[in-house]
């Protein structure tokens, strides 16, 4: 009979043993958790970091000097460009005024958004050559805006010429600039240079 049975320190033994087995099971779930939210933690720090880097780079970009091509603009000189380089705001829609390589042209001025081609500004221009009777025009904030073709048909940019005005002002935007820019800009003509009657060239 004593053979049968077995040694009553074992089973004293049992339940700790069982215990500790038990309980070593949740801690090897949180172990094994935490290896797992760890890495995901750490890479999304590194992301935001090159992300915020990457916002730098192109906000530091973007706040660079933009040489601006001389054209011909025998007016650029004038009082009224003057006037109204002047009064240009600090914002065109979401693209900032920056700093024109010098020499920089007269009646010129440069706003961009980051990862963005600038945004060209310039006054005291020759009336466009195809600027005649019967064009269409667009109002925008009441100044009458004649839109130039390029005749170039791979150029994505437009050019809006302002021609109700005493100096006739272009605006060069880079495709998917918005209406926000061509507004800003119509406001501060309004404040800068009289309304004139647009005077296009005959027809043909």
């Amino acid at each position: 009979m004593a053979s049968r049975d077995s040694d009553p320190a074992d089973r004293y033994d049992a339940g700790p043993r069982d215990a500790g087995a038990a309980s070593a099971a949740p801690v090897s779930k949180i172990v094994v958790a935490l290896a797992a939210v760890i890495p995901l933690a750490m890479l999304a720090v590194v992301l935001v970091m090159v992300r915020g880097i990457g916002d730098e780079a192109a906000e530091e970009a973007a706040s660079e000097p933009v040489a601006a091509v001389a054209i011909p603009a025998p007016a650029a000189g004038s009082e009224e460009c003057a006037a109204l380089v002047g009064q240009l705001p600090e914002m065109l829609g979401d693209a900032a005024r920056v700093a024109l390589v010098e020499p920089a042209p007269e009646g010129t001025a440069a706003y961009r958004m980051p990862d963005a081609e600038p945004i060209i500004v310039r006054c005291g221009l020759p009336a466009p050559p195809t600027f005649t009777v019967g064009v269409g025009l667009q109002e925008v904030n009441g100044v009458q805006w004649f839109n130039e073709p390029d005749p170039d048909p791979a150029v994505t940019d437009s050019t809006w010429v302002a021609v109700d005005r005493p100096q006739y002002v272009a605006v060069t935007l880079p495709e998917g600039s918005g209406t926000g820019p061509i507004q800003d800009l119509s406001d501060a003509l309004t404040a800068a240079l009289e309304e004139v009657e647009p005077n296009p060239a005959p027809a043909g």
